[in-house]
């Protein structure tokens, strides 16, 4: 068995979608499952949303428990820029497993993130000047990899693969193009905690699992609506697609500023935007839930927003039958996850890179679909949600 630890549940599903190509069978759930029978065990944590003290004692926890089921490999599934308490919680996975080393490759250059001298870039460009730079939760305020993960507890070091690696801390990899990715593969060992994002286990799984031509997974029934589109992202260049959406005619259900403004939930105030909510599924066979950028929102309020946002998706589910969740934004997704009762999901089909669809454990109907706020929507979703 071959078991990722990851910080959150978009990172979580988008490894899940990777297995698929490998014919792997896939379980993604918010616990460690003693009991699965998976080839690859995900395990969706969501610790980028908690407190650093919350996250690492998550971290210490889930490491206990997967050392029980014995695996092949153990992969940490962090975010390919470093956000989140990326060095805290290597630290935890490195004490509880009695090693003294992570190797941690970030870098996805499948999609222009590289990181060369220890450098990090986007499309060529200091990550420091990016988008990231704006994060509500986890602003990125430098390029360079050392001193994004700086000051926590744990020697951090950039190398190359062609360097002998420091024997203590965080050795972070530069990885400018596949060739490096699978070069780092061959230095990955036993006594090692190994960590990256997508492209790295990609790499990895080359490396280590034989193919198999028969596909194990199951086929995927074709896209229907009622479609329910949720987004939690506060990336700009969603925010203006929904904008637009909203101003050509389609049905956007934005957060009621009563209901931002409120710490207590008004069980009125969310009954009639559920009504409206249902009213625009009924009449168009999909919408899409989302918090206007217009409003003034501190960051302060992120997590009570996403618990607002699982608040009205639960009611709306509970409401009228939904054939298509999708949801954009890893924190958003475990929140509704959470609030629907689902705990365990499967991955039937790799959308995109990061875009992955997966049925739900309890109810075979509801397909989920989840990609970080950051990636695009692929044709295959856009030409039945026009999003």
């Amino acid at each position: 068995m071959i078991i990722v630890i990851a910080d959150d549940f978009t990172g979580a599903a988008e490894l899940g979608g990777i297995g698929l190509r490998y014919n792997l069978k896939v379980e993604v759930n918010t616990s460690v499952n003693l009991q699965s029978k998976a080839d690859l065990l995900v395990i969706a944590t969501d610790t980028r949303s908690m407190t650093k003290n919350e996250a690492v004692a998550e971290m210490e926890r889930v490491t206990e428990q997967v050392v029980k089921l014995n695996p092949t490999l153990i992969f940490k599934k962090v975010d390919s820029v470093l956000r989140g308490y990326v060095a805290e919680e290597l630290l935890a996975h490195i004490q509880k497993l009695s090693h003294t080393r992570a190797l941690l490759v970030p870098a996805n250059p499948g999609l222009g993130r590289t990181i060369v001298n220890g450098q990090y870039l986007l499309n060529g460009q200091p990550l420091h000047q990016s988008n990231f730079a704006t994060d509500p939760d986890f602003p990125v305020q430098s390029s360079s990899v050392i001193e994004l993960l700086d000051g926590k507890g744990i020697k951090i070091s950039s190398q190359k693969h062609t360097e002998t690696l420091n024997f203590e801390g965080i050795v972070v990899g530069d990885a400018a193009d596949h060739n490096d990715l699978k070069a780092w593969t061959n230095r990955v060992n036993r006594n090692m905690i190994i960590a990256g994002a997508a492209n790295f286990f990609t790499a990895l799984l080359d490396k280590v699992v034989i193919p198999d031509e028969q596909s194990q997974q199951k086929k995927a029934r074709s896209f229907e609506q009622p479609v329910l589109i949720v987004s939690g992202t506060a990336f700009k260049k969603s925010a203006d697609a929904i904008r637009k959406l909203k101003d050509d005619g389609f049905p956007v259900s934005y957060m009621p500023a009563n209901i931002i403004r409120e710490s207590e939930i008004n069980e009125e105030e969310y009954l009639q935007w559920c009504d409206r909510i249902v009213a625009d599924i009924t009449k168009f066979g999909k919408t899409i839930i989302a918090i206007d950028p217009h409003n003034s929102i501190k960051s302060s309020q992120s997590r009570l927003l996403r618990q607002k946002t699982a608040t009205i998706v639960n009611m709306v589910c509970k409401q009228i039958h939904i054939n298509e969740l999708l949801i954009e934004g890893g924190s958003t997704a475990a929140a509704i996850l959470k609030q629907l009762g689902i705990a365990k999901l499967y991955p039937v089909e790799e959308l995109a890179l990061g875009v992955i669809r997966m049925s739900a454990d309890d109810d075979s109907e509801l397909y989920i679909t989840i990609k970080p706020g950051s990636y695009a929507w692929p044709q295959s979703v856009s030409q039945y949600t026009s999003y």
